[in-house]
C-alpha cells in the first residue's frame, strides 16, 4: 500500500494502437527478464551511470524519490539506501518481482513497487523530491509518447526539485555502430537521441543545467524544476 502523500490519480485514456504497443514491449520485457541482470555492458555502464546519478540529484536522507522505470532494480538498491523513501514504477510485473526479491535479499524497506506506465504516472501533482529514469526513455515507442513520460515525471516532482535523466545517445561515433532507431533482439524499439534533441525535450518542462555525454553510449541530463 502506499503511503497517504501519494494518493494516486486515474490515468487518462489510452488509444487502441498505444496499448498494443505498450502490450507488446511489456511481453518483451517479462520474456527477457532473467537475461537482463546478465548484460555485462550494462553492468559495466552502471560504474558509472550511478555515481553520476547521484550527483546529479543530491540524493539526502530526507528525499522522497521517484524511480521511473526500475527494470528488475539494477539501480533501485543504491538509491534507496540514500533516501528516507522510494517509489520505483515499471510496466513489467515480472521484473518488479526480481527487483522486489533483490530488495528483500538486501534487506531494504523504504521502496514501494508500482506497476505503472511511464507516460501515465498514477500521482497527483508535486510529490516527489526527487525524480531520476535511467535507460527508459529511448524504448518509448513515438515523439508523442516520449514527450509524454518526461512530461509526466516533471508533473511528479516539486517545485525546487532535481531530475536526472539518463538514455541512448547519437553522435557522431555512434553513426558507426548503430541505427538512430530501430528494435533490439526480442522486439524491444529503441530512439537513439542526438544532443539537441534531448535538450530540447528536457527543457519544454524542466531547466536543463547540464547534459553529459557518457561512454559514447548514453546522454545524461540534470535537471530541476522551477
Amino acid at each position: 500500500m502506499l503511503p497517504s502523500h501519494l494518493q494516486t490519480q486515474e490515468p487518462e485514456h489510452l488509444s487502441d494502437t498505444t496499448v498494443q504497443q505498450k502490450l507488446s514491449e511489456m511481453a518483451a520485457r517479462d520474456a527477457q527478464v532473467d537475461d537482463y541482470d546478465k548484460m555485462w555492458h550494462l553492468n559495466l555502464f552502471g560504474k558509472v551511470e550511478i555515481p553520476v546519478m547521484h550527483l546529479c540529484l543530491g540524493l539526502s536522507s530526507e528525499h522522497i524519490l521517484l524511480e521511473g522505470g526500475c527494470g528488475t532494480g539494477r539501480m533501485t538498491r543504491d538509491f534507496a539506501m540514500r533516501c528516507r523513501e522510494q517509489v520505483s514504477v515499471d510496466f513489467s510485473w515480472e521484473s518488479l518481482r526480481s527487483c522486489a526479491e533483490k530488495l528483500r535479499r538486501g534487506g531494504i524497506t523504504n521502496v514501494h513497487l508500482v506497476q505503472a506506465d511511464l507516460c501515465h504516472l498514477p500521482f497527483k501533482t508535486e510529490r516527489f523530491d526527487r525524480v531520476v529514469s535511467c535507460q527508459v526513455l529511448e524504448h518509448i515507442p513515438s515523439e508523442e509518447l516520449r514527450e509524454l513520460a518526461v512530461k509526466e515525471l516533471a508533473r511528479a516532482l516539486k517545485r525546487g526539485g532535481n531530475l536526472a535523466l539518463s538514455a541512448y545517445q547519437y553522435s557522431l561515433l555512434m553513426q558507426w555502430f548503430g541505427e538512430k532507431e530501430g528494435s533490439h533482439d526480442g522486439g524491444i524499439y529503441f530512439y537513439r537521441f542526438t544532443r539537441d534533441e534531448f535538450s530540447d525535450l528536457m527543457a519544454r518542462y524542466l531547466q536543463v543545467d547540464g547534459i553529459i555525454g557518457a561512454m559514447v553510449y548514453h546522454y545524461i541530463a540534470r535537471c530541476h524544476k522551477n
